[in-house]
Order: structure tokens, then C-alpha cells, then sequence
């Protein structure tokens, strides 16, 4: 007897029609598989990166800092070195002492130089007079943080000559200039000022010699910590 093939639809639970689903469906679990995989690297590299920007924070190099007048200092130095031969570079910090006038430690710098201030200088103030004849006015910043007990007096708290190359040597010239307004009466642990220095040189010095750091004007200059003056 001859049998007519079935015709009729194949049923849900006829296994070719599940081989054939299941075939189609595996390119698209494995399309978003791979997308989960790369999604999550990127999410994880960035947010790795996102914290390190966030805790990371800059910092100075060792030993080093950023003066108030914008300036970097060169590296500070623990112990300040006395006489000519061991002269520090300009914007180097230091412990200074001078146990007469305050009781603690000043780590200080001095951080610019202007080579002539004689019009800002006179220009500044009535009380400030004009230069000898043949000479003019230069003007060194110091920048200081005390540390210790009590306090510190920023008013004569500091000897401060300047050698010029020649080996002549000038004292401080009491004049007004803009950062006496700025000048506290008193420091205490921690806090930080400013101070100008002037000086009356001749006409042609020019960038060179050294300052010479003193406790009070009754040392020698042999006494004292040598900043090269540029």
C-alpha cells in the first residue's frame, strides 16, 4: 500500500524546528556577550582613571615649595651654612635663629631682587629721599614661616647687608615701601610674612655679590649665611 507523505505543519515539539531555532538565536547571545565583556573594560579602565583623578593630588618635589611672590625655591636645606664659601642660591629656604630676638626658628628665603627701586621708592612715599648722587636704591623680598613658642617680631628681627662683587660692604637703608602696610606686628608657630630689604648702592652695581644673613648688626659678616646675590 503506497502512503502519502505527511503535509501537515511541522509541531513545537518536532526536535528539527528546535535545532533551527536555537542555531538562529546563538550569533545574537554571543553579539551581546561580547558587547557586556567590552562595556564592562571600558567602565572599569575609566573609572579606574576616574579615581585616580580624583584622589591623586599634585605635589612638589621633594624638599622644594612655592614662594608667595609665585616663584619656585630651590631645594630647602636643613641646617644654614656660614661664610662666603658656602653661599646659598637666591630663593633657597633656611633655618634662621637669633635667639636675642625671638625664641623659635624663621625658615626663610630671599626670593627677588629688584637692581634698581629707587623711582618706586620715591615715588612711594614723601619720607623716602632721594639717592646720594651717582647711586641708586636695590631691593631684596624675604619671605619667612616661624616655628616654635612665642612669637616673632618681624620689626628688627634680622640683620641683612649686601656685599657687592667688589667686596664693598652696604647696610640696610631704612626706607618705607609697599609691603610694610602687609607687615604683621607679631607671628606665631606656623605663620608666614613678608619683608623688603632696601639698600643704597652705586649707580653702576649691577646683578651679583651677596646678601649676608646676620642675627643683628653686632656679627661679622664671617658670621653670618651667604645668599649669592643672582
Amino acid at each position: 500500500m503506497n502512503h502519502t507523505p505527511r503535509t501537515e505543519p511541522l509541531g513545537s515539539d518536532d526536535p528539527t524546528r528546535m535545532r533551527s531555532g536555537s542555531g538562529s538565536r546563538s550569533p545574537l547571545y554571543l553579539t551581546v556577550g561580547c558587547a557586556s565583556v567590552i562595556l564592562g573594560l571600558i567602565l572599569g579602565v575609566g573609572g579606574f582613571f576616574g579615581v585616580r583623578a580624583v584622589t591623586d593630588e599634585p605635589t612638589d618635589p621633594p624638599g622644594s615649595r612655592t614662594s608667595d611672590s609665585g616663584g619656585p625655591t630651590t631645594t630647602a636645606v636643613e641646617t644654614a651654612p656660614v661664610g662666603r664659601s658656602a653661599s646659598l642660591p637666591l630663593r633657597t629656604t633656611f633655618p634662621f635663629v637669633a635667639p636675642d630676638k625671638f625664641p623659635g626658628t624663621a625658615e626663610m628665603a630671599l626670593v627677588e631682587v629688584d637692581w634698581d627701586a629707587t623711582d618706586e621708592l620715591v615715588a612711594f612715599s614723601e619720607f623716602n629721599g632721594e639717592p646720594e648722587s651717582g647711586s641708586k636704591y636695590i631691593m631684596v623680598t624675604a619671605e619667612a614661616t616661624y616655628r616654635g613658642d612665642g612669637e616673632l617680631t618681624p620689626f628688627d628681627w634680622i640683620g641683612l647687608q649686601y656685599v657687592d662683587a667688589d667686596g664693598e660692604q652696604h647696610f640696610r637703608a631704612y626706607l618705607l615701601t609697599e609691603l610694610d602696610a602687609e607687615l604683621p606686628t607679631s607671628v606665631s608657630d606656623g605663620e608666614s610674612f613678608r619683608e623688603a630689604f632696601v639698600f643704597e648702592v652705586p649707580q653702576g652695581v649691577t646683578e651679583g655679590g651677596h646678601f649676608v644673613v646676620l642675627p643683628d648688626y653686632t656679627h661679622g659678616a664671617d658670621e653670618g649665611v651667604w645668599i649669592d646675590a643672582a
